[in-house]
């Protein structure tokens, strides 16, 4: 049986603080935005791009790895922005943050995740209206929440009412073509197996 915390994705309960590996992968977790860090005294010419973590309102967290390398965590009520940083130190004072485009060109993800990035540091308010949830999405919460249910010893009619309220549940659920009772089983066999090890899909 394994011991508390002593799983890859973790930190290493057997090393010290120093030691331990506790920042992002890019392996692990590839929503990160990798962006070059330059002063303002260093710039030349055009000074598009300068940002200032005091102007920026969300939370805000800054970690330092052992060989100098930043990640910077920015997140507000609907979103988070998470960038590993190379170059020159993050203060307080502004700075040149220069993304960094990997992969060219299959660039689409990259694209959305820098976006997510400037709307962020541009202080733009969220339209709930495109904060809905996507099909990958959906898929994933209800695998998560049929699990829970499960758990607790839910049927699986109740796990639909929970998920999708009494009154769908109750049309759907005994159709001949068992749609909505199939749905339910998969999500909790997803549950599941995101549970027993696959969740980093979430991640990706």
């Amino acid at each position: 049986m394994r011991r508390p915390g002593a799983f890859k994705c973790f930190v290493n309960p057997d090393q010290s603080a120093l030691d331990a590996h506790v920042f992002w992968t890019d392996e692990s977790y590839r929503r990160v935005v990798i962006a070059r860090v330059c002063n303002c005294n260093h710039v030349d010419g055009d000074l598009s791009g300068i940002i200032s973590l005091g102007g920026i309102r969300c939370r805000k967290s800054l970690l330092k790895a052992e060989n100098g390398t930043q990640y910077l965590l920015l997140a507000d009520q609907c979103r988070v922005a998470q960038v590993k940083c190379i170059g020159e130190n993050i203060n307080l004072l502004p700075f040149l943050l220069e993304p960094i485009v990997e992969n060219f060109p299959d660039v689409e993800s990259v694209l959305r995740l820098i976006k997510n990035l400037a709307d962020i540091c541009r202080n733009r308010s969220v339209n709930a209206s495109n904060m809905g949830w996507t099909a990958k999405g959906l898929r994933h919460r209800d695998a998560l929440a049929a699990f829970d249910c499960r758990s607790r010893g839910y049927s699986y009619r109740e796990i639909a009412i929970f998920i999708h309220g009494e009154s769908d549940t109750i049309d759907a659920w005994n159709n001949p073509s068992q749609t909505m009772k199939n749905r339910i089983i998969r999500s909790v066999k997803r549950g599941e197996r995101m549970v027993a090890g696959h969740y980093k899909s979430l991640l990706k």
